[in-house]
C-alpha cells in the first residue's frame, strides 16, 4: 500500500448538484458548521472523466452523484467517506490521475485504511448498463461503496 496524499478530499457541504445536472462536479451533503475531518482510515470515492465525454460517461457521473446523495451523506459528513468528480485532463488534478492511473472515465474506491491506500478501479461500470438500467447500475454502485465501508469498521 502507498500512503494517501494529505489533501483533504470531502466535498464541500456548501456546493451541490441536482441528479438531472450530469455535468456538476459536487453533490449535495447535508449543511454542516465545520469541514467533515479527514480520518486516517475511511473511503475515497472518485469518479474521473475526460474533458469531452459520451452519453454513457455523463449517465456514470449522473447516477454515481445520485447514489453518494441519496445514501451516504451521513458518511459524507462524518468523514468515513469523501467523495469527488475530477476531469483528468485538468493541470490541477494531475498528481491524483496519476496516482490513480486514470485514464478515461473510471470510478475508483479507495479503502484508505490507517493511512494507506488500497485503490479498487471499478471497471465493472461499463458492464452495469447504466444508460438502460439505472436502478440496478445505483444498486451496484451503492453496494460497492457500503461493502467498503463496512470492511472499514
Amino acid at each position: 500500500p502507498v500512503p494517501p496524499s494529505t489533501t483533504p478530499s470531502a466535498t464541500s457541504p456548501q456546493q451541490g448538484i441536482s441528479s438531472n445536472q450530469p455535468a456538476s462536479s459536487t453533490v449535495n451533503v447535508p449543511a454542516v458548521t465545520q469541514e467533515p475531518p479527514v480520518l486516517a482510515s475511511r473511503i475515497e470515492v472518485i469518479y474521473f472523466h475526460m474533458t469531452q465525454r459520451c452519453v454513457t460517461c455523463l449517465c456514470f457521473e449522473e447516477r454515481i452523484n445520485y447514489v453518494i446523495e441519496k445514501y451516504f451523506s451521513d458518511a459524507i459528513s462524518s468523514g468515513k467517506l469523501t467523495y469527488r468528480v475530477l476531469n483528468a485532463q485538468e493541470p490541477q488534478n494531475a498528481d491524483l490521475a496519476k496516482k490513480y492511473k486514470a485514464l478515461g472515465s473510471q470510478l475508483f474506491i479507495n479503502s484508505v485504511v490507517n493511512g494507506f491506500d488500497n485503490i479498487d478501479d471499478i471497471q465493472d461500470i461499463w458492464n452495469w448498463d447504466c444508460r438502460n438500467d439505472r436502478p440496478g447500475f445505483d444498486l451496484k454502485v451503492k453496494d460497492a461503496i457500503e461493502h467498503r465501508l463496512k470492511a472499514l469498521n
